[in-house]
C-alpha cells in the first residue's frame, strides 16, 4: 500500500481562529501540495470498504501477532512543470524514522492500453444491509438491495447513507498535471516497509525538479495500535470491544461477509452508525471537524466510546465474515507562506502539507487473531508469501471466507459497481 520551518510555515487551524476583520483578503491557493496519510494496522484488516482478492491475501501475510504495522502514503500533486525529464523529488526523513535519509517521490509509469479481453460482468444475488449498535436489529432491517434491480436503473433511497460524508481526497496524476508519489517502482527505495519503530516527529524537507522546496516539522506522529475483540453473546449477538486510542477523534466498525452461491453472491453488510450507510468512506481519512460533525450526526461513534455490539440478526445472516475497525485521528496542515496580518496584503500560498492520521483494526468473525499471521517483511520491504493463507484461515473460522467472501463481494459488488470479471486471479505482491 498503497500518507515547520517555525518562521516559515503555519497552521490552518490557527489561521482559522484569527480576528474577522471588515475587509476580506485575496488568497492565492498553492500551487504544489504535498500529503503524507499514515495509519497504524492492527489485526486482521484493511482500509478499504470492499476487499479485492489481493487485499484479502495482503491481510493475511502481513496482519496479527507480529504486532501493529505502520504504513504511509505521500502524494505530491503540483501546476508547476519539471525543469526537465520526469518529475521527481526527494523527501529528507528524520533519523527516527529509520528508513535511511530519504524516500524518493516518483511519477506513476504509464498504464497500458486495453487488450478487450475483460468480459463485464452481470450482476447478481443481494445485499442484506443492517446497522446501528445492539444486540437487536432495528426494525425494517435488513434493506434486501437486488443487484440485478440496481444495474437496471432501479436504486432504492438511502443504498449509499442519508447524509453525506466529507472525503478530502489527495493529489493524483488524474488531478494534478504535475504529480508523484511512494511508495512506487523505485527499484532503491521506492516500496519499503514502513518499519515497527518509526517515527514521524521532526524535520522534514522536500526538493525537486518541479516545486520550490517545503520545509516543515512534523508534531504528530503514528497513532496507537487499536485492537478489536470479539465476545458471543447468548442471544447470538457478538460485541466487539477494543482499546482506546489517544487522539481519536471517533470510531467506525463494520462486518461484511459475502457468499457464493451457485454464481448469486449473498452479500451482508453492517456498520456502526446509526444512519443507513453503505460504501460511504466513513473508514476513509476524516478529518477532525468533520468527523465532529459525523458523531454528532451519530455516524460516526465517539472518541470515548470502546463497544458496540452486531446484532444477532447480522451475524445469523453472515455466519462468517470480516470485522473491520477505524479509529480516526488528527491532522496537521501547514502553509507557506504564513498569512499577512494586514488584510489589505493579498496571500499567496506557495504549497500546503496535509498529514492525516488514523489506527485501523479488523478480525475474522468468531476469531480475535489470525493464525499464523505477522509475517515479517523480506530485504525487499514485501512480504513472503504464504499460499493458501486466507483461505486456511477461513477454514478455520468455518467456511473458506478467505475464497467465498473474495468470489461474493468481487463479484457482486464488482458488477454493482459495473466492474470487469478479470480473467485471472489477483495475485499478492509478495516474496517467495
Amino acid at each position: 500500500m498503497k500518507r515547520i520551518h517555525a518562521a516559515a510555515a503555519i497552521s490552518v487551524v490557527a489561521l482559522a481562529a484569527g480576528p474577522v476583520t471588515s475587509q476580506s483578503q485575496k488568497v492565492t491557493p498553492p500551487k504544489t501540495v504535498y500529503w503524507l496519510s499514515a495509519s497504524t494496522q492492527a489485526g486482521f484488516g484493511i482500509p478499504g470498504a470492499a476487499p479485492s482478492s489481493a487485499d484479502m491475501m495482503r491481510m493475511a501475510m502481513g496482519g496479527g501477532g507480529g504486532g501493529p504495522l505502520k504504513m504511509l502514503l505521500l502524494d505530491m500533486g503540483s501546476k508547476l512543470p519539471p525543469a526537465s525529464g520526469a518529475a521527481t523529488a526527494d523527501h529528507a526523513i528524520p533519523p527516527v524514522m529509520n528508513m535511511g535519509a530519504t524516500l524518493p517521490l516518483r511519477a506513476p509509469r504509464k498504464s497500458q492500453p486495453g487488450t478487450h479481453d475483460d468480459e463485464f460482468e452481470r450482476p447478481k444475488g443481494k445485499l442484506l444491509l443492517f446497522w446501528g449498535c445492539g444486540e437487536n436489529a432495528r426494525p425494517g432491517q435488513p434493506v434486501v438491495i437486488d443487484f440485478a434491480k440496481v444495474a437496471a436503473g432501479e436504486v432504492p433511497a438511502g443504498l449509499f447513507g442519508g447524509e453525506r460524508v466529507r472525503i478530502s481526497r489527495p493529489p493524483s496524476a488524474g488531478t494534478w498535471p504535475t504529480f508523484v508519489d511512494w511508495p512506487n517502482a523505485d527499484k532503491a527505495n521506492g516500496s519499503r516497509q514502513v518499519p515497527s519503530n518509526a517515527s514521524l516527529v521532526g524535520a522534514h524537507s522536500v526538493t525537486g525538479n518541479f516545486a520550490p522546496p517545503i520545509q516543515f516539522s512534523l508534531q504528530q506522529d503514528f497513532m496507537a495500535g487499536v485492537t478489536v475483540r470479539q465476545a458471543a453473546l447468548p442471544s447470538g449477538a457478538v460485541t466487539l470491544s477494543w482499546n482506546s486510542v489517544p487522539g481519536a477523534t471517533g470510531h467506525f466498525a463494520q462486518l461484511m461477509s459475502g457468499k457464493d452461491e451457485g454464481g448469486a453472491p449473498t452479500v451482508v453488510f453492517w456498520s456502526s452508525s446509526e444512519v443507513q450507510t453503505f460504501l460511504s468512506g466513513l473508514s476513509d481519512f476524516i478529518s477532525p471537524s468533520e468527523a465532529a460533525r459525523l458523531v454528532g450526526k451519530k455516524q460516526l461513534m465517539p472518541p470515548a466510546q470502546t463497544s458496540c455490539a452486531i446484532p444477532k440478526e447480522a451475524i445469523k445472516a453472515a455466519n462468517q465474515g470480516l470485522i473491520l475497525l477505524t479509529s480516526h485521528g488528527p491532522e496537521q496542515n501547514i502553509i507557506h507562506p504564513p498569512r499577512p496580518k494586514d488584510p489589505k496584503v493579498d496571500w499567496v500560498q506557495e504549497w500546503h502539507v496535509k498529514a492525516r492520521f488514523a489506527s485501523r483494526s479488523g478480525a475474522i468473525l468468531g476469531m480475535d487473531e489470525m493464525p499464523g499471521a505477522g509475517a515479517q517483511a523480506t530485504a525487499s520491504g514485501k512480504p513472503k508469501c504464504k499460499p493458501d493463507a486466507a483461505t486456511e484461515a477461513g477454514k478455520a473460522a468455518g467456511g473458506g471466507i478467505g475464497g467465498s467472501l473474495g468470489r461474493a463481494m468481487g463479484g457482486a459488488l464488482g458488477g454493482l459497481m459495473g466492474g470487469k470479471k478479470k480473467k485471472e486471479a489477483e495475485q499478492a505482491d509478495c516474496e517467495p
